[in-house]
This record gives C-alpha cells, structure tokens and sequence, in this order.
C-alpha cells in the first residue's frame, strides 16, 4: 500500500511539473485550443481507444476460455480496463498482470488457471508488440517517413531489444525446463554469492514451479494454435487503433500539418519503444520527452503542447482514472457483500 502511495505522490509531482513547463509561455492559446476542440474528431479518438481495449479484451477471453467456458464479455472487458488503473500507478507497468490474477479468480478460476491465462496472454502480448515495433522501422526505413536523431534510434533501439527480451525469454521459459532450471540455477547461485537474496533454496522452489507453469503454458499454446493466432492478429488490431489517436487528435485541434496517417502512427509507436521501460509510473517525463521531439518534426510551439496535453490525457490520465473508478466501486460491492454474509451467519 505504501508503494502504490509513493507511486502516486510521484505521479502527481511529475505531473504537476510537466504541466506547468508545457502551460507557462502559451497557457491561454493551449487552453482556447483544447476548449475549442473539434467534437467529431474529438469522438474518433475516443472510439479509437475504445476499439483498443475492445481488441485488447477478446484475446484474454479467448484464453480464460480454455479454463473456464461461458465467461461473460463484460467481466473481461471491465478487467481490462482496471487493468489500465494498476499498469498506470506501478513503475514498468508491473500492477496490471496480479490484479487480472486476483480478478480472474474472483471469476471462479483457480489462481493456477487464472496465472496461466495470464501469462498466455502476456507471451502473445509480447510477440504482437515486437512485430508491431520491426513493422514501423521497416516502414519508416523504406519510406523515410520522418528522421531520427541519434539519441532518439538509440532510445528506441533499446526499447525494441527490451521487448525482443522479454518475448524471447517468454520463449525460453515456455519450452525449455532443463534449460530454465541451469539458468535459474546459475542467476540464484550469483545473487546468493553476492548476498543479494536471502533463503537460497526456497527462491530455487518457486522459481522451479514458475518454469513449470511456462513449459505447461506452452503446450497449452501448441494445441490452441488458432487463439494464438487470432489473439496476436487482434493484438495488433489494437496497436493500430492505439497509435492512430494522435492522427485524429491533430485534426481535433485544428492543427495545419503535413504529417500523414502512416507518420502519425509510425512515430506513435516509436514513442512508446523510446520511453515505455523508463521506470516511473505511466513512463511519466521520457513519454513527453520523446512525444515532442518526434511529434516536433511536424508540429511546433503551442499546437505540439496542445497535442500532448490532450493526447496524455485521454490515453492515460483518463483511463487511469477511469479504471480506478471503476476499481473502487467493485471493492466497495466486495466487502458489502462480505459484511452482508457476515451478519446474516
């Protein structure tokens, strides 16, 4: 509880600071800007990212499916989006994945079933969100779409290897025990040497149990080959619709610009390859540090700080909020239930 405060209080901080920097040589242009915003672009933007969590929904039902037939749409739908809410207030994103864990078992699903649901979702989460990142430097590479400074390739170089990482050792850990076991193994015996953890042999244990639940997860995979698949088309789906938002943004504010759709999207996504691992919550600063200097080549002054401010927030202000809402009411529902049980035994 304490780290989700301090993750809070920090949010709110560099926050407060980022608005400040983008409000205080043109706060009155940004503010007529955004209050005269164009309502049907305005609501394209919105239905796109409503569309993203839509596609982003029907993969993880369609796991938590092969555990549990008859799930209600709207049950997976609202995990979802409180999803967002947890990803948004935890550094690296890293609160999302156990509350789908404890919701999934709220659901009626063992916590073994509901992890492993889980972490299928992940390996293909993973594998759609590289192929989407090799698609837009192959597109901006043939057709030079917008240039890139070196400091930017090398944010974003680092951010495509972080995520082939991830995929790959979702891989190894999905089909490899023995080898599981010996890197385990070997990582556990170094951090033991360096007196960096503590009760070797229990860490040895659940680490044995997590390669397991991979290995198992994977042939789970094998034998579903047509929810992979679909679940990684429909991923992709919702990275489109995802990185469209600042296209229509652009046209919601009125801004005269040169940047076409593909650019828009392109760049959307070296956005996030360029600032998603930094670890403060929503990737808070290197999101609007790298939002700028790409979205910078086609946009300036006052129009770009509109663009961000409204961008920000409907992707991620919003929905965090909204997600919080919706996470506060459900646990409210929760314990009056539980005292309901309790005074009637």
């Amino acid at each position: 509880m304490k780290n989700k405060k301090l993750s809070i209080v920090i949010l709110v901080l560099l926050t407060a600071g980022i608005i400040y920097y983008l409000l205080k040589d043109n706060y009155l242009e940004i503010i007529d800007a955004i209050f005269h915003v164009r309502l049907r672009w305005l609501f394209l933007a919105m239905s796109l990212y409503f569309l993203y969590l839509l596609f982003q929904t029907i993969p993880f039902q369609n796991f938590v499916d092969l555990y549990k037939k008859g799930t209600k749409f709207s049950d997976m739908f609202y995990i979802i989006v409180v999803t967002n809410f947890f990803n948004g207030i935890t550094p690296l994103a890293s609160g999302g994945q156990p509350m789908q864990v404890y919701e999934l078992h709220r659901k009626g699903l063992s916590t073994v079933d509901s992890t492993n649901a889980v972490i299928q979702n992940s390996i293909i989460y993973q594998l759609a969100l590289v192929l989407f990142s090799l698609s837009a430097m192959f597109v901006n590479k043939a057709f030079n779409l917008f240039p890139i400074t070196n400091g930017l390739r090398v944010l974003a170089i680092i951010g495509l290897l972080l995520n082939l990482f991830m995929f790959l050792l979702f891989v190894v850990m999905s089909f490899s025990k023995s080898f599981n076991r010996k890197l385990i193994g070997f990582v556990i015996n170094l951090l033991d040497r360096l007196h960096l953890i503590k009760d070797k042999k229990n860490k040895q244990k659940k680490w044995d149990k997590s390669c397991l639940q991979f290995y198992n997860n994977s042939k789970i995979i094998l034998k579903n080959k047509k929810t992979f698949l679909t679940g990684v088309l429909y991923l992709y789906l919702s990275f489109i619709c995802f990185y469209s938002i600042p296209f229509a943004i652009t046209h919601a504010l009125g801004i005269s610009t040169n940047m076409i759709f593909i650019t828009s999207v392109v760049m959307c996504s070296y956005v996030f390859m360029s600032s998603n691992y930094i670890p403060i919550p929503g990737a808070t600063g290197g999101m609007e540090y790298s939002f700028i200097n790409y979205y910078g080549f086609f946009i300036t002054g006052f129009q770009l700080n509109s663009l961000l401010i409204l961008w920000r927030f409907l992707t991620y202000y919003l929905p965090t909020i909204i997600g919080g809402i919706l996470w506060g009411i459900s646990s409210l529902k929760i314990t009056e239930n539980s005292n309901k049980k309790k005074r009637a035994s």
